[in-house]
């Protein structure tokens, strides 16, 4: 009798955010998997060949070519694909901290609520969840298809600011943010938008299998010790337990 296989098509490894971070979506998916295998089941993660954006890789889970992916949550991706509901990373992405130019901070030291910081441009990425969230608190937008090229568009003053998640901001001030830019000092903006899985609404199967196996990892402890074995999440976790910022609350859409 041979063994079942379960294959799995991700997205190509490291094309949706830096390897370390997919790294984690992935080992959490497999972990899952694994607390609800059968005995003599076996696991196998296939990839993508092609690079691919999230807009691109939601429409291959909803085509059938990929099987899962992980993204941000809103009501129009849960409309078109199926939700694994639960939290992957305990929120820190819900914390943002501002990506500015140095030489703006003194401008920055006047924002005390959301009523200022709507004095300011925000970038953000055309098909980002983030960027309904800013458009609904009233923040002046400029839209960027591509993410790279945010970072010399800030520079060039194309608008004032960035909102980037804790986890997020040091790797692309080091990779992305040379001559001149810096993280405000004193702000942070606070918004719900929890990172979900997301399959095919006719893979209800698996998503209820994920679902609880999500679910067995975080009671044993195992889900923890993924998440506290990648640094930038590790960092980003003990930032915000001493985070001594005045925060922006923003809404999200209804």
């Amino acid at each position: 009798m041979t063994n079942d296989v379960l294959q799995i098509t991700l997205p190509k490894a490291g094309s949706l955010e830096p390897e370390s971070t997919s790294r984690f979506y992935e080992q959490a998916l497999r972990l899952a998997l694994e607390k609800t295998r059968h005995a003599s089941e076996r696991i196998q993660f296939n990839y993508h060949m092609h690079d691919v954006r999230r807009e691109r890789a939601r429409l291959l889970v909803k085509n059938g070519t990929l099987d899962i992916i992980w993204s941000s949550s809103n009501k129009k991706r849960e409309t078109e694909l199926m939700p694994v509901k639960f939290n992957l990373i305990r929120g820190i992405n819900e914390y943002r901290l501002l990506l500015i130019r140095a030489d703006d901070q003194p401008r920055f030291e006047q924002v005390k609520n959301l009523a200022d910081l709507q004095k300011f441009k925000i970038g953000s990425g055309t098909h980002w969840s983030d960027t309904g969230i800013y458009r609904f608190n009233g923040l002046p937008l400029v839209t960027a298809y591509s993410y790279e090229p945010m970072f010399r568009m800030l520079k060039v003053k194309r608008f004032d600011y960035m909102a980037r998640s804790i986890q997020e901001v040091n790797y692309e001030l080091e990779h992305y943010g040379k001559s001149g830019l810096t993280i405000e000092k004193n702000l942070a903006i606070h918004y719900p938008q929890p990172i979900y899985f997301f399959v095919n609404h006719d893979n209800r199967d698996l998503a209820e299998r994920i679902q609880r196996g999500l679910e067995i990892a975080r009671d044993d402890g195992s889900l923890d010790a993924l998440f506290f074995s990648i640094p930038n999440f590790k960092q980003a976790w003990e930032q915000l337990q001493q985070l001594n910022r005045k925060v922006i609350e923003l809404k999200a859409p209804e």
